[in-house]
């Protein structure tokens, strides 16, 4: 849907007043009052959404609430927004006196999170191309989709989690948050949010685009997944499990690029089904390598790409690691570890406003993610700093570690000429 289509406000019924016009969004020096004044456009939207008369609290002020709970590491149940709803700074954000908690649940079971989706879109389009590299590289990354999912713990009394509940009853009710990373941008997209269940490879089926490279982690094996990914005419790199049976055909030379990458196999072949799984019929590639932290157990990669060299490969996949960091950063620092809410809708809104928080974090910082900004980023989500504070040192810190690659790529250049 448009943005201007979705921006129109419907008329409200004869007789009956509307929805109470939204004021304008004051910015305040509560930290992330700067970020709700980008998304006005947006929080129109999401005021003309279930409207109904009888209405007090919208959808708007409930975004609101939560992406200002997102970077205040104090709020994080409905008590405490309660609590904050009434002080002056978030009364100035927001168009009621009170967001009640009881109201609050209510309205998680009722507002679509996925209305967030469009906010989501409009923000990873204004996010900088940070992306330097070699061109063949660059032009993968354009392509490539970090694909993961990772488990929160929900408060066991939480009605939509108990329906979520392991068979044998034991253990704590959990969900499972699923997220594509696109690399080039450093962005987090595709989110969406299942039962702890809900099979990570099914999740991805359903969300398959074309021409794009899906990077996986062991956890998405599976044959039926791989095929379709094929035939959505993308490619994949996935590290496979040691029982996986592949079929060697031909073996292909390696460069000293290869080598000098920890590249110490490169097949081509095709994998190996049994009677319960039939494996895709197209030819793919198997390359092994080196793993520094354990070199005793190398890491395999399956891959349908097979005209790049094996060490592009690799380091496709060593992209994996920024959708990890994501996770990380969302349990240990905004507080995704525990989460409390009484629908499924409220979760899904919580993961949502994280990913549009994260956006804004890196439109504010511009810079592309690395293990750096996320740390500089945790002591801002703990209130050791700010985000003007720590750019700087981002900025220095990001240079240094450019220059160090420089200086690695130049002797891993020379030792693979001698």
């Amino acid at each position: 849907m448009s943005e201007t289509a979705s921006s129109q406000v419907p008329p409200p019924p004869r007789g009956k007043p509307g929805p109470k016009p939204r004021p304008p969004v004051q910015v305040e020096e509560l930290f992330g009052g700067k970020y709700v004044r980008s998304l006005q456009a947006h929080l129109a939207r999401l005021r003309a959404a279930h409207a109904h008369p009888n209405r007090t609290l919208f959808f708007d002020d409930v975004a609101i609430a939560y992406l200002l709970a997102f970077f205040s590491p104090a709020i994080r149940s409905l008590r405490t927004i309660e609590d904050f709803s009434q002080t002056a700074p978030m009364r100035q954000q927001t168009s009621v006196e009170r967001i009640a908690r009881s109201t609050l649940s209510d309205a998680n079971k009722v507002f679509d999170p996925t209305l967030l989706e469009p906010i989501i879109e409009d923000l990873r389009a204004r996010v900088p191309d940070l992306q330097r590299t070699d061109a063949k590289l660059g032009e993968l990354t354009s392509r490539v989709r970090a694909v993961d999912s990772s488990l929160f713990t929900v408060a066991a009394g939480v009605s939509w989690a108990l329906q979520q509940r392991r068979p044998n009853g034991k253990g704590r009710a959990t969900v499972r948050l699923n997220l594509q990373w696109a690399v080039a941008a450093g962005t987090p997209e595709g989110v969406s949010v299942g039962g702890a269940d809900t099979s990570e490879a099914r999740t991805l089926m359903a969300n398959l685009e074309p021409d794009l490279i899906y990077v996986m982690d062991r956890g998405y094996v599976n044959f039926e997944l791989l095929d379709r990914i094929l035939h959505a005419c993308s490619d994949f790199v996935l590290r496979l499990k040691s029982n996986t049976n592949f079929t060697r055909l031909k073996d292909l030379p390696l460069s000293d690029e290869d080598r000098a990458a920890g590249v110490i196999s490169d097949r081509i072949g095709r994998l190996s089904g049994s009677t319960d799984s039939h494996a895709p019929g197209a030819m793919v590639r198997e390359i092994i390598i080196l793993n520094p932290e354990q070199p005793d157990r190398p890491v395999r990669l399956l891959t349908s790409i097979l005209d790049v060299p094996a060490h592009v490969v690799g380091q496709l996949y060593r992209w994996r690691w920024k959708i990890e960091l994501f996770f990380r950063w969302l349990k240990v620092h905004a507080n995704f570890e525990h989460l409390t809410s009484h629908s499924e809708n409220g979760v899904a809104a919580g993961f949502y406003i994280a990913v549009i928080g994260v956006l804004l974090i890196y439109i504010h910082t511009q810079q592309p993610v690395s293990k750096y900004a996320y740390a500089l980023l945790g002591m801002v989500a703990s209130g050791q700093t700010t985000l003007d504070d720590i750019t700087p040192i981002l900025e220095r810190r990001e240079r240094e570690c450019a220059m160090d690659r420089e200086r690695r790529a130049r002797k891993r250049a020379e030792k693979a000429g001698k």
